[in-house]
This record gives structure tokens, sequence and C-alpha cells, in this order.
């Protein structure tokens, strides 16, 4: 047998097992979207956040349903293009970096239909990242579904190609890019907000606004655990037709699946299989009063400008394409290395810590006291999956559970 063969099959295999979820999706009675703004999905700033429960999915075949249409932000590309459409590429700085560890990560958008120049020239600056840091790009141009779900099949698709490859080969990660966000400071690698290799379960690492999960920036990791929860979500309208996903219809699909805490790939769900960053690490907003970030912040995303978003991406696209240095400032000079680094110690603290009460308790004999532990296990195992990105929440959760190990060995 040729080598390679069986990696080959099973790929096929796998991809093969999919399409039907695929082509499925591709018939969601959606109104289509215009195609110039098929970038990704900003956040509704209007829509209040949807608390979803543990979402149970029934062993049962999926029936036929009609999908409920899911209607698209009104957003019109400007018909007047700015003069000078092709800038040559801006001279950045030496690209000397400080040592970071280094993982193999892939950059990924879509743009596809009507020529939108604000968009192409965002999605410039991410290319111009990922060649600094010898990212691969992958840019869908072609429409494979309907509307948002486009991003999701994309993204499901490229991980089913990685696996297939020899491992030393494989992308560890994917980056999720929106193509209304624009890189301003090349200086900072997409890796340095990755959880460390031996935080081996963690999957999926994103933000969340006022709306809750936003997805227009977000890391998949390469992993069989991705393809499960991605094969979800698209099959997650499939199984629950008349559950309202609004606007954003793939990112509140992913909100759901990722509270679950039964079935997936090994029977515990996939809410511990997620990590909330603090948002302005990784998907900086500018508002319509100001950008919120500061010098050295790694981008700029425009959710929720709608038609406002052009005048905004025109300012910093001039920005970024005719003074880069401007904005671009050393990587041990910005606290992205002394931030991620403290907040992946305290989330590994907090995680052990919480694993080990949970192994007390499982293995605790009967008439042993337990419950203020298990009330504050609970509570720290809440913060971990949903409250990673507030610290403080945190570290209280992790003081309580101390405290109640206190009080169950003192009675």
């Amino acid at each position: 047998m040729p080598q390679g063969f069986t990696r080959r099959a099973i790929g096929g295999l796998l991809a093969a097992g999919i399409l039907l979820i695929i082509w499925r999706t591709s018939q969601y009675q959606q109104q289509p979207l215009r195609s110039s703004i098929l970038h990704g999905h900003g956040s509704d700033t209007t829509t209040p956040n949807t608390q979803n429960g543990d979402v149970q999915i029934p062993g049962v075949k999926i029936p036929d349903v009609n999908i409920p249409d899911v209607k698209a932000p009104d957003v019109k590309t400007p018909d007047v293009k700015p003069s000078d459409p092709k800038p040559e590429a801006p001279k950045t700085g030496d690209h000397k970096t400080t040592e970071v560890p280094r993982r193999r990560v892939g950059k990924v958008s879509m743009l596809y239909g009507y020529e939108n120049w604000y968009y192409e020239r965002a999605l410039e600056s991410h290319k111009r990242h990922a060649d600094r840091w010898n990212y691969p790009m992958h840019i869908l141009e072609e429409e494979i579904s309907v509307g948002y779900w486009n991003k999701p099949n994309y993204v499901l698709s490229l991980i089913i190609q990685e696996l297939t490859k020899p491992p030393d080969e494989q992308l560890e990660w994917l980056m999720w890019v929106d193509a209304d966000s624009i890189i301003i400071n090349p200086a900072i690698p997409a890796d340095i907000f990755l959880p460390p290799a031996d935080m081996s379960e963690i999957h999926f690492v994103s933000s969340k606004d006022q709306n809750g999960l936003n997805t227009g920036i977000v890391f998949f990791h390469v992993h069989s655990w991705t393809i499960s929860f991605l094969i979800e979500v698209l099959a997650f309208p499939l199984y629950f037709p008349d559950w309202d996903l609004g606007v954003s219809a793939d990112q509140q699909a992913m909100a759901a699946i990722m509270t679950k805490t039964t079935v997936g790939p090994e029977g515990h769900g996939y809410a511990d299989g997620m990590v909330y960053l603090p948002r302005p690490w990784i998907n900086t907003y500018e508002w319509h009063h100001d950008y919120e970030g500061k010098k050295g912040d790694m981008l700029v995303h425009f959710p929720g400008l709608q038609e406002d978003r052009w005048p905004h991406m025109q300012k910093w696209i001039e920005i970024v394409e005719k003074t880069p240095l401007e904005w671009e400032v050393p990587l041990h000079e910005t606290v992205y290395p002394d931030l991620t680094r403290e907040f992946w110690v305290k989330f590994r603290a907090a995680r052990d810590l919480a694993r080990k009460v949970e192994n007390e308790l499982s293995a605790a004999k009967p008439g042993t006291r337990v419950a203020a532990r298990e009330d504050a296990v609970k509570a720290l195992r809440d913060a971990l999956r949903q409250h990673a990105d507030e610290p403080e929440l945190l570290q209280e959760r992790v003081d309580g559970l101390q405290a109640a190990i206190r009080t169950d060995a003192s009675r």
C-alpha cells in the first residue's frame, strides 16, 4: 500500500461523512447576503445577550425540516471607491522579534462576490502579518454555503485537510479573522495568545462582548474535537428548527453548542474545551466615537458600525499603508508577553485546583462532608468555562473553593 494512502483515505471518509450536513446547510432558506459583505459577522450591539442552557442533542434521526429564515444585516457596500486604489505595499520596520514559543498557525477569512476595496485592503494587512510570521493564509473566494454558514463549513474543510497530513506538517491552530478587521501592529505574533502546549484540552479560544460570544476573531485547534464541534454547529438548525439564532446564526449556534457538558467527543460536551480571553487583547473594537485600544495593540475590528464602518476603515487603512510604523510597537515593549503568560498561569492553577477537588469528591467515602466543596467547585468550573476573561471573578471563585475546603475539613 503506498505510503500516506491510509491517511488520505481516512481524510476522504471524514469529508464524505460530513457532506450531507454541508449540503443541508447550503440549502438553508436564509435571506441571501449581499456578496460584498460576506466577510464574517459583527456584533449586534442592540441585541440582548442570550443565555443558553446545556443543549441536549437527542439521539434520533435528523428529520426533514424547514430551516427558519435568518435575516442578514442591512449593510450597503459603498458605490464610490477611494482614490489611489492600488498603493504600493507599505514598508515596515525591522522584523526581528522577541523570542516567543512558536506554534504552527494559519490565518483564515472569506471574501467573495462584488468588489469591495475596504475589505480587500483590510485582508492585505492580514496577509502582510501572515507573511511576516510565516503563517499560511487561506481566504474563501467562492460561496460554498449560504451567508454566515460559509464560515464553519470552510474552517471544517481546512481542519480535515490538515489532519490528513503527517503530524509534523500539520498546522496546530487556525486563526479566523473577519474581513472588517485590520492589523495595525504586525509585530505581535498571533500564537502568543494560544494556550501552552501542555494544555492540550483547550481547542477553542475566543472572546465575548456585551452580547456574548463574538467570533470575529477566534482560534480553532486543528484537532478531531474541533471537527465534532463544527459538525454539531452545522447540524444545530436541523435538530432545533424553532431555535431563533438571530442574525449571526453560526455564531449563536457555536455559543449554544459550547455550553454542552454531556455527549461530545469524550462524553463531556464542549464546555471545558474553550477559553475566553479578555476581548481587547485579540478583538479590539472601533466604536463610533473612538478606538478602544492603544498604541501597540494588534488589530482593530469594526463590528456593529454598519454603513458607518467605511470612513472608519478608510482611516485605519491609510494609517497602516502610508505610515505603518505609527502604530507598530515591538513585542517586548508591549504588555502582551506578561499579560498572556500571567493569564495562562492563573488559568492553569485554577483548573488544576478544580480537578484536584473533583477527584477528591469522586473518591470521598460515604458520610464525608462535601457540600461546601461541591458548590464551590461548580462555581469555579463555571468561571473557567464562561468567565476566564474576568480575572477578578476567577480569583474570587478560587478563593471560594479554598475556603470551602477548609469548611468541609473543620466540620
